[in-house]
């Protein structure tokens, strides 16, 4: 009997203390929510406590694309303190890959940049991306011109609003010319000229990547014969008296010394004077023209070579260097709106981008850099240039940029310069592998 009463008497105390406890963290947690949550004092009291919305943000580019876009989108944040960018970047190696699987899989980034053949690659009926049209009372679309917007259309709906144009110019290093007493290049014959006088020292009129070197032999093709090779399609339109005519012309630009090849070529030969002159990106100009002239070299901006001022075709294409665009899965578009408007308009974001994309295609976009006094780099004067010629330009047809098509190119030219194969064979050959790339 005692003992039970003694067990009784613990569990009364056990009890008790479990009350007492309660109690304790009820009143801290009271106390708790006086000061923190409702602030005496202030007389502010959270109404709110709803999460930010969240968005995601795609780009590809160097270390200095990523430090300022990612210095723009802290900016943007301040603005909107409700919603709250994730990024994601990288280099351009790879990025396109994973695009692709984003793309398919319906996960791609609210606001993405985009390249202009992705429109036709994954948005051929206009509906891969957001109708931007849908979104104009947050989009200043007035800042753009119809022929600006067009290269964002497909199947009628405005996919994407283009950031700048690129076409590819020409740069020479005026001190080199002057070394040999060349003039700056206007013709193909002057090409061949320059060479013919600078090959005794090992030297080339031209650097050209391989995207570059085939945009050179179409554009001599076409200004040739007044006809393209590809339609607007993108289907190949040549059959193999062009393909032969382009390796041809390839043959006779490696037997004359005009551009350098065999793996011996690379990005420095501009800049350490193993070149005379260079064909690049518009975008691209401050990254070649800076180094020259820091090598005490003074580049010169040229046109692009033409036959005559008569050529049947111009032969030279433009597109939008890279375009924003927004997903058709996003749930947030407002928000996905606003922060595209910001990249593009923005006067701190348009300074803190320069001319690092080329000149913007926005006009308001222009108007901030030319009252701050920015529009004074290399990458401005190109894109100066280009905006300045584009009722010569064609828009680019996605199948010129095609990898397979540049490399299978590249793959028979070299056969043919090399003698490895005939003219006839590498024809036949290069006519099948575009045909099966882009005709299928």
């Amino acid at each position: 009997m005692i003992r039970s009463g003694k067990k009784k008497t613990r569990k009364k105390n056990n009890a008790g203390r479990f009350i007492i406890g309660i109690l304790l963290l009820l009143i801290f947690f009271g106390i708790n929510y006086y000061f923190v949550v409702y602030k005496p004092g202030t007389h502010t009291v959270v109404t709110d406590t709803k999460k930010n919305t969240i968005i995601t943000f795609g780009w590809w580019g160097n270390d200095d694309r990523h430090l300022y876009t990612l210095a723009g989108v802290d900016l943007f944040e301040k603005k909107h303190p409700n919603v709250e960018v994730n990024c994601s970047y990288s280099v351009w190696n790879g990025y396109e890959r994973r695009n692709r699987v984003y793309m398919l899989s319906g996960k791609e980034p609210d606001v993405m940049q985009i390249n202009f053949n992705w429109i036709r690659e994954y948005s051929a009926d206009g509906l891969g991306y957001y109708d931007l049209d849908k979104l104009s009372d947050i989009i200043d679309l007035s800042a753009y011109s119809k022929k600006d917007l067009s290269y964002g259309m497909s199947g009628g709906v405005l996919n994407a609003v283009p950031i700048a144009y690129n076409a590819v110019v020409f740069y020479y290093n005026q001190d080199m010319l002057d070394q040999y007493g060349l003039k700056v290049p206007e013709t193909w014959d002057d090409l061949f000229a320059a060479a013919s006088v600078m090959q005794k020292d090992g030297r080339y009129p031209l650097h050209l990547s391989d995207k570059h070197l085939f945009l050179f032999v179409v554009a001599h093709y076409e200004q040739e014969t007044g006809q393209t090779l590809f339609d607007q399609d993108g289907k190949y339109t040549g059959g193999t008296d062009a393909a032969g005519k382009l390796l041809k012309f390839y043959k006779k630009l490696f037997d004359g010394q005009v551009i350098c090849t065999g793996g011996k070529s690379n990005d420095t030969d501009f800049s350490n004077g193993t070149c005379a002159g260079v064909g690049i990106w518009a975008s691209d100009a401050d990254n070649y023209c800076t180094q020259l002239q820091a090598n005490g070299a003074s580049p010169v901006l040229a046109s692009p070579p033409r036959i005559s001022e008569h050529d049947a075709l111009y032969g030279w294409y433009v597109k939008p260097a890279t375009m924003y665009a927004i997903s058709n899965h996003t749930s947030h578009p407002k928000e996905a709106a606003k922060l595209l408007n910001f990249l593009v308009d923005n006067k701190d974001m348009v300074l803190l981008q320069g001319t690092e994309k080329g000149i913007p295609v926005s006009a308001k976009a222009r108007r901030i850099l030319k009252h701050s006094g920015t529009l004074n780099s290399y990458d401005a004067e190109a894109g100066d240039y280009v905006f300045r010629n584009l009722k010569h330009f064609e828009t680019m047809v996605p199948s010129i940029e095609n990898a397979d098509v540049i490399t299978a190119f590249r793959d028979e030219a070299d056969k043919y310069a090399y003698g490895i194969a005939n003219l006839d064979t590498c024809a036949l050959e290069l006519t099948a592998s575009w045909k099966a790339t882009l005709n299928s």
